[in-house]
Formats: structure tokens, C-alpha cells, sequence
């Protein structure tokens, strides 16, 4: 699948993808006579690592992530804790954001019962 296309199913830019591929995050893309082409498990690895960064894990994380994946099974003990650490930190963010939302309506029933 060459580079337009998962531009296409992924909604990411060329420059994403390209700083995915730069980043080790998405694996190796091979390239035939010098264009980029997109295997399944590439794909799969590109709606992940975009997953995780719309939920604001940073890249370091997602980086070592990658790499335990890379590393194979035996690395399975360790990724399931590093994505744990980041459901609790994505869990407190939560909170956090219900918490404002909670504010926010609360003003805007005040102020609309006012008027």
C-alpha cells in the first residue's frame, strides 16, 4: 500500500507517517524502486501508535512499546504493564476532564436559570 493511500485510511499526513517510520514506530517500510509501501502489520502498528497518541501517550513510551514488541513474547509481561501504567494515567485523565465538564455545566445551568 503506498504512502497516499494510508494518508487516506488513517486521516495522518505524509509528514506523520514519515516521523513514524523516522521514530521506529511503525516498523520497516520497504521500499519498491524507492517508494514507500505499507504492509498490513505496518498499518496496523500506524492505528495503534495514532491511538495512542491522540490519548497523549508520549512518544517515549509508545518508542519502548515498540520495542518490547519487537523483542517478541517474552517482552509480553512487560507490555502488558507499560500499557497498564498508561490506562491509569489515561484514567486519571478522565477524571480530570468529567470533573471540568461537571463545572462547566453547572455554570451554564446557573446562568441559564438566571435569565
Amino acid at each position: 500500500m503506498k504512502i497516499g493511500e494510508v494518508v487516506k485510511q488513517t486521516n495522518l499526513s505524509e509528514d506523520a507517517l514519515r516521523f513514524y517510520e523516522k521514530n521506529n514506530l511503525i516498523g520497516t517500510v520497504p521500499r519498491i524502486n524507492g517508494i514507500r509501501e505499507y504492509s498490513e502489520q505496518n498499518l496496523q502498528r500506524i492505528n495503534f501508535v495514532k491511538c495512542l497518541r491522540g490519548a497523549e501517550v508520549p512518544i517515549e513510551i509508545i518508542r519502548q512499546y515498540v520495542e518490547l514488541v519487537d523483542k517478541g513474547e517474552d517482552t509480553l509481561p512487560e507490555r502488558i504493564k507499560l500499557l497498564e501504567n498508561q490506562r491509569e494515567v489515561l484514567e486519571r485523565k478522565l477524571a480530570e476532564i468529567q470533573a471540568a465538564r461537571d463545572k462547566i455545566v453547572y455554570k451554564i445551568n446557573l446562568y441559564t436559570k438566571g435569565e
